[in-house]
């Protein structure tokens, strides 16, 4: 076992050696970040005034329909008030159609309003657009570069992968789940080493029957964190 347990204290280096350095694949270069900001600025803003501009259209639908509505009413009544008996109907009459005219206007007035702001944020959107295609070459640019730079540290991350499919090539298969369990429980970290007597991970101080089972080469588990307890052996 206690072969097995150096193996897996391997293992747990190389695992964690592998999600350093797979972080800082997104780690951003100020160079890009910089440019990446204003990218991403300029996109949101140009989508919030495409969305603003979608809005308006929408109630300039809306409103056309209830303008031509109005309209329509208003011819009606119009063309009831050529048929009215007397004055009582007539003035009733008159009512309807300038309570209609009223409200035909207003609806004319939020057309022409709603027209006067769209075209004030289409002309920001079109403003936004010309400049947009010499910040994309810019980005790209930037992206590109930064990519180009990752390549040694693939390079590592590949080597890293290949070294832990080889550690655990020579690990028992419940004892690579059982790593790979408390791996995911726990941080990323399944096998802690003690310093002192306790538990790098946790703190916990560790027994000493448990500290016994170590140096016999036993597989033992920490009674704070339950992560594998790893005892570095003196060199010989």
């Amino acid at each position: 076992m206690n072969d097995e347990v150096n193996r897996l204290w391997e293992l747990q280096q190389v695992v964690s050696e592998l999600a350093d350095r797979e972080k800082l694949l997104d780690v951003k270069p100020e160079a890009f970040a910089a440019v990446d900001r204003e990218y991403q600025s300029a996109n949101e803003e140009m989508q919030r005034l495409q969305e603003s501009l979608d809005v308006m259209a929408k109630e300039r639908r809306r409103v056309d329909g209830e303008l031509s509505d109005q309209q329509e009413l208003l011819k009606k009544y119009q063309g009831q008030l050529m048929q009215v008996k007397n004055q009582q109907q007539y003035a009733a009459a008159w009512k309807e159609i300038d309570a209609t005219r009223k409200h035909v206007k207003e609806l004319e007035e939020s057309v022409l309003k709603t027209m006067t702001d769209a075209e004030a944020v289409q002309g920001q959107l079109d403003q936004r657009r010309a400049g947009f295609d010499d910040l994309k070459a810019r980005y790209d640019e930037a992206h590109h570069a930064w990519q180009s730079s990752l390549g040694d540290l693939r390079t590592e991350i590949g080597q890293l992968k290949k070294k832990q499919e080889q550690i655990e090539s020579g690990l028992r298969d419940p004892l690579k789940r059982e790593f790979w369990r408390i791996v995911k429980q726990r941080q990323g970290i399944g096998v802690a080493r003690i310093v002192g007597d306790t538990c790098s991970a946790c703190r916990t101080r560790v027994r000493p029957a448990l500290s016994q089972q170590l140096k016999r080469g036993d597989l033992v588990h920490c009674e704070g964190c339950a992560r594998i307890l790893y005892l570095e052996r003196p060199a010989s």
